[in-house]
């Protein structure tokens, strides 16, 4: 579950800062639509897949005499260590022959595992409708359960329902329960929520996406507002113990846990429990910085307002800026109204719209040179949000992973270029290297430009307070 800016907690604080907190992901448009995304994939895939052929014709490392399937596997496995994967493509190019001989024999599957993480869909389809036709139904539900793992990672939910079917008793019971987890994500995705809990019901405390089946269990439940159902299900994984369970969890599960339950608390205003959960996040997590603007919120709504302000302090002294540290330069002033501190408030409502100015200053810099600010693999490695110049920039599941790992082999395949001996096919290779650099680019100066929006808005809100100050102040004395 994502944190942005949808929920509004009912009482004081939120409602006179109009800051927008999120259980939700808020839709944003980019600079790259559904159709656009769907028409690279398949320029993508030609134009690799015509490189791959011309690299098997040129390149000594391609020609080389294969004799058995577990020798292919063992160089894909150093060519995709070596990051070297447009090699092990145009192996497999030249080595079919060998494949479909053993095409019944379950020593396939890393072949296919290669083939679609490196999105050469167009010869993994030839070998799986070859293969249909000459393996058995649990090799071909192994293969299945190898595509449902890719078009999970392009949000192709219908298409993972469509491989995860009737696959479960042919898989190993680790995979059989990851299959089960992306059927749920699927159903879920597809508004399918109690058949999703069902699904994820069938995952057994054993297994170590017993956790993650539970979290999603517990977000479905929210989606039908079933808020206790909800609760119940997160403290059976925070509290194993008490509840007779024997599972492992990861920590950052764990915190993540503790963030879904304490926002969901706050949203029904049980501000002591939910402030409680929030102090179990850690502060090494990526999730510490929403928890301490989670207290900040607890604490006021009780009118606790030097706890809030203590928590508000940790947030303004970061020095690497999300969207909670920049709230807390607006929060602050207004903790200190509620304290009668009216000479303190207006100072920290100045300091706001020098920070604000400063900030809308630092990110448009950022935007206005954007190519050069944008690592891929830096992007990749991160997963959700990247650290640019001290900028927390997220990004989450805005952006589909598919078209993150494209751009990135896209400057993989351009170190071959030499080997492109077709004019075309180098004219072909360049303007689909503009297209996706010009759409990253594209993407993150849409970004940037929420950004902005948040950051003009809280501008807005410090010039509001200040004045309302003022007012107020005049009026006392008349």
């Amino acid at each position: 579950m994502d944190f942005k800016r949808t929920f509004t907690p009912k009482k004081t604080l939120i409602l006179v800062l109009g800051i927008l907190l999120n259980l939700v992901s808020t839709p944003f448009c980019f600079a790259i639509s559904a159709e656009e995304a769907k028409t690279l994939e398949k320029d993508y895939q030609s134009i690799s897949n015509k490189i791959y052929a011309a690299l098997g014709q040129n390149l000594s490392e391609c020609q080389r005499k294969i004799n058995s399937i577990k020798e292919l596997n063992h160089q894909l496995q150093e060519h995709s260590k070596q990051n070297q994967n447009a090699i092990g493509q145009c192996l497999i190019k030249n080595n079919l022959s060998l494949i479909k001989k053993n095409i019944d024999n379950k020593t396939i599957f890393p072949v296919f595992q290669f083939l679609l993480d490196n999105n050469n869909l167009l010869v993994a389809n030839r070998l799986y409708t070859y293969a249909k036709n000459e393996a058995d139904k649990s090799l071909i539900s192994n293969i299945s359960f190898i595509y449902a793992r890719y078009y999970l990672k392009r949000k192709k939910w219908k298409k993972v329902l469509q491989y995860t079917e009737d696959t479960y008793t042919d898989l190993s019971d680790d995979d059989a329960n990851l299959a089960r987890l992306f059927t749920g994500i699927a159903m879920q995705k597809v508004k399918l929520h109690r058949r999703a809990v069902n699904i994820y019901s069938k995952i057994p405390q054993q297994s170590k996406y017993y956790p993650a089946a539970r979290l999603n269990i517990a977000t479905a439940y929210i989606r039908q507002d079933w808020w206790t159902d909800a609760h119940i299900k997160i403290n059976e994984i925070l509290n194993p113990k008490k509840n007779n369970n024997k599972i492992k969890v990861d920590r950052e599960m764990i915190n993540r846990l503790y963030l879904v339950l304490g926002y969901s608390l706050l949203n029904k205003e049980f501000y002591r429990d939910s402030r409680e959960a929030f102090r179990n996040i850690e502060v090494n997590s990526q999730y510490f910085n929403k928890a301490l603007l989670g207290i900040v919120l607890t604490s006021t709504n009780q009118e606790d307002y030097i706890g809030a302000l203590n928590a508000v302090n940790i947030l303004k002294a970061k020095k690497t800026f999300d969207l909670s540290v920049d709230e807390s330069h607006l929060l602050l002033p207004y903790i200190y109204e509620k304290l009668n501190q009216n000479m303190t408030a207006s100072a920290s409502y100045s300091d706001a719209q020098k920070h604000y100015q400063e900030r809308i200053k630092n990110i448009s810099a950022l935007k206005n040179n954007v190519e050069n600010n944008i690592n891929v693999k830096e992007i990749l490695a991160n997963k959700n949000h990247v650290n640019i110049k001290n900028n927390i920039i997220s990004f989450s599941n805005n952006i589909p992973v598919s078209f993150l790992k494209n751009s990135s082999r896209i400057e993989e395949l351009s170190n071959y270029s030499s080997q492109f001996n077709n004019m075309k096919l180098r004219n072909d290779f360049s303007m689909l290297k503009n297209k996706y650099k010009k759409l990253l680019s594209g993407i993150f100066n849409e970004l940037f430009e929420q950004r902005l929006t948040y950051l003009n808005s809280y501008m807005n809100q410090s010039r509001f307070g200040l004045a309302r100050l003022f007012d107020n102040s005049n009026t006392a004395s008349n």
